[in-house]
């Protein structure tokens, strides 16, 4: 048999493995989706952890409400005391109205049962700039002790500590069950091949008999492994994108509103990462578990069968 006809009959012989043993290929397939669909939304989820520190560490900004009913005088007093903070860098003032048409604006969809709603619901604020970093805390002790005409004082670094928090513990949890999981996926799809070999060990047999190279009778069963993986690999990525974009919508409305309008990155953005990601594991994992059990199977059953008797 020609070496590029042998390799085409071999391929098609894995292809028609695939088929033969369906339930344990389909039980394959749906581990190694498992397993992939996991890795993606936790490559997403840290994707999105990073742009929402990235975006609460922007926010170097610390927003001090006021109590209401305070004249204009006493607001402009009270902002020049702000600014004259050796701390603070910068200090706008936001009416409750100015804050009302920024919700508004941002969430519209969201708040049409507010549209008749007296902005003065809403405190007056100042948005106080530190002059840096290192200068938050100084800047919220010094805010919270300036005057009792300050009724509350809020900033963001904390939520982005917790995120940074949160993002490792997820990252370290995903890690975890990513690993296990892969070791099953190899494990089944390991199995499927094997069930695959023993029903055509007789084949096998023969083709050792007349000289087969180890490698052409590896053939057929990597070909095998390797689709497994690729159809894997296939329907994972369709099965995150429809997680994700579920995701996307139960979540968007409460992220417009704790998040001040925080999108979820774009999952076309994420595919140049996914794409080869997935396939590569994909094939990997097909590859590495046909090869585990076709060369195992050909020390234990193969050479073993074929050494003549004493």
């Amino acid at each position: 048999m020609g070496g590029g006809g042998g390799r085409v009959y071999l391929t098609r012989m894995g292809l028609r493995n695939v088929y033969t043993n369906r339930t344990m290929s389909t039980a394959s397939v749906l581990v190694l989706v498992s397993c992939l669909m996991l890795i993606g939304l936790v490559t997403l989820l840290a994707v999105n952890f990073n742009l929402m520190f990235a975006e609460f560490s922007s926010r170097n900004v610390v927003m001090a409400y006021l109590v209401p009913g305070l004249e204009q005088e006493q607001v402009d007093s009270l902002r020049a005391r702000i600014e004259a903070l050796p701390s603070v860098s910068g200090c706008e003032y936001i009416s409750s109205q100015e804050a009302y048409d920024m919700v508004m604006k941002r969430n519209e969809s969201d708040f049409k049962l507010l549209q008749d709603v007296d902005p003065s619901f809403m405190p007056d604020g100042f948005e106080v700039s530190p002059v840096s970093q290192s200068q938050l805390e100084s800047t919220v002790e010094q805010l919270q002790q300036l005057d009792p005409a300050i009724d509350t004082v809020r900033h963001f670094q904390g939520v982005a500590a917790q995120l940074s928090a949160l993002e490792k513990a997820f990252a370290i949890l995903g890690a975890a069950v990513i690993g296990i999981l892969l070791l099953v996926s190899v494990f089944i799809i390991s199995s499927t091949v094997q069930a695959t070999m023993y029903s055509r060990q007789q084949e096998i047999k023969v083709m050792k008999s007349v000289g087969a190279a180890p490698a052409f009778i590896r053939w057929p069963f990597l070909v095998e492994g390797v689709v497994l993986g690729l159809a894997g690999s296939a329907a994972a990525l369709l099965v995150v994108f429809l997680v994700y974009l579920g995701i996307d919508k139960a979540l968007q409305p409460a992220l417009d509103t704790l998040l001040g309008g925080f999108r979820l990155a774009p999952f076309r953005d994420q595919l140049k990462l996914l794409l080869p990601g997935f396939f590569v594991v994909g094939v990997l994992t097909g590859g590495v578990g046909s090869m585990v059990s076709i060369t195992r199977y050909l020390k234990e059953k193969v050479y073993e069968d074929s050494e003549p008797e004493a």
